[in-house]
């Protein structure tokens, strides 16, 4: 039995690194305001669609806010707009609804904080529900995630704001949660309508800078929905490193004001209120110039210039004004966020440096910032060697914008990643691979066999 459950493994294994049938995802990306990106991955062949927002928070144009205890029980479309909105209320531009709840006064099953107050009534921490938590000490935003298991209360040095709770654990640490609770409420193994909160990974200083808002539509013709570990494999491979699985079913809703409202179809054909919910808003800051200079191997020597680099800032190319002899790169129109500036130079290694900078550093030290780096001899390995192997063999769909991993299966075909070696689960890949599969097992046996006769 041994034996065929790792012929089992091995099967599957290979059989998601072969492809699935289908082409996998198509993707539409808008993007409704600065730092605020709406993607819709779309696969007819299951059928499916999901719905992820990224918010870049590192950007101080981006404020966040969750329900106040006396907003609780609105459609979520209500509370972005703040139709019942108490003192302090104010409208978000994206949301997402929040944590499970008892229908009796909407209160949720864990941690709910709004306008920096704990919900009264709302449960605290406990070892069933995580949560998500932000705040804005020194004017810039800060996120942490807390796993169910872990009970614990946001941290001071977070100058907490506001918080939701949630369960499944779903991503952590870059890898997918495998193991669920058959009890949850939430229904793990059925393909269902989802809604999760995540976090990209932290940098140096232990922030994080993209929230990640995502809904899968389900129950409906148009989508079957996802398991629990389906959409924790989904979210891995668009780079979520922490994730928290929220309120589904009915309550899964997404909304972007600025395309029309609620962007995704819940399940029940209308929106649902719910106990909390979870937004951000957009609000436009200074804007300022970064400049920098490029140097070889030494930092701060004018006579190690190097001034035929190509350099980018978020995206935007440089320029190099013959006024200042071409050696300090300008670019414009830069908002107060994590701010990365990218430089390669022919015979140079490429190198990327990042900064915070903030509106009390242009409100201190004025309208140009500097950034600047320092670049080595060399060449920049080819693009396959610059990380690792990924042991999870991905597969990437044919729109380039998402790898799956391959224990995913095909999201949402009922149960491929749980029913075992179930013929009928999995990528669908033809029988040659399960015979390769099989050579291959054999072949591993008897080796294993010889050295140990």
């Amino acid at each position: 039995m041994r034996s065929w459950v790792t012929l089992c493994s091995l099967s599957a294994l290979l059989l998601g690194a072969a492809g699935s049938a289908r082409a996998g995802f198509t993707t539409v990306k808008t993007t409704p305001y600065p730092g605020v990106t709406h993607v819709v991955y779309t696969d007819a062949s299951v059928p499916l669609v999901v719905h992820v927002v990224t918010v870049d928070v590192s950007s101080q144009e981006i404020f966040l806010s969750s329900t106040l205890t006396g907003d609780r029980g609105q459609t979520l479309s209500d509370w972005a707009d703040c139709k019942r909105g108490t003192q302090g209320c104010t409208p978000v531009d994206v949301a997402i609804n929040g944590d499970l709840f008892a229908p009796s006064g909407y209160v949720p099953a864990g941690l709910a904080i709004g306008g920096a107050k704990a919900w009264p009534d709302a449960a605290a921490d406990n070892a069933t529900e995580g949560w998500f938590a932000y705040g804005r000490p020194s004017d810039v935003n800060h996120m942490q995630l807390s796993v169910p298991s872990t009970v614990e209360m946001p941290p001071s040095t977070l100058a907490v704001e506001g918080a939701v709770g949630g369960r499944a654990l779903l991503v952590q640490a870059g890898m997918a949660m495998s193991s669920y609770d058959a009890t949850d409420p939430t229904e793990p193994f059925r393909s269902a309508p989802r809604s999760a909160v995540g976090v990209d990974a932290a940098d140096a200083t232990g922030n994080r800078h993209t929230m990640y808002l995502v809904t899968v539509d389900g129950d409906q013709a148009a989508s079957a929905g996802m398991t629990a570990e389906e959409l924790a494999h989904f979210l891995t491979g668009i780079g979520v490193a922490d994730a928290l699985e929220l309120d589904g079913g009915g309550s899964s809703t997404l909304y972007v004001r600025k395309e029309g409202g609620v962007v995704n179809s819940p399940s029940d054909g209308v929106q649902r209120p719910v106990a909390n919910h979870l937004g951000a808003r957009y609000g436009a800051q200074v804007h300022f110039s970064v400049v920098g200079e490029i140097y070889n191997m030494v930092f701060g020597d004018q006579s190690k210039l190097i001034n035929n680099a190509t350099v980018t800032v978020d995206g935007q190319v440089a320029t190099w004004p013959a006024a200042n002899n071409h050696t300090l790169y300008n670019v414009n129109n830069i908002v107060p966020h994590y701010v990365c500036a990218h430089a390669s130079a022919p015979g140079f290694m490429s190198a990327t440096q990042c900064r915070e900078i903030t509106v009390q550093d242009v409100q201190s030290q004025g309208n140009t910032q500097y950034l600047s780096l320092v670049l080595y001899p060399g060449v920049d390995p080819p693009p396959d060697m610059a990380k690792p192997l990924d042991m999870a063999m991905t597969r990437a769909d044919m729109s380039g914008d998402l790898a799956v991993p391959a224990g995913a299966g095909d999201m949402g075909t009922g149960g491929g990643t749980h029913s075992g070696c179930d013929s009928s689960a999995g990528s669908g890949a033809s029988a040659s691979g399960f015979i390769v599969a099989l050579v291959l097992f054999l072949g591993a046996a008897s080796i294993f066999r010889r050295r140990h006769e």
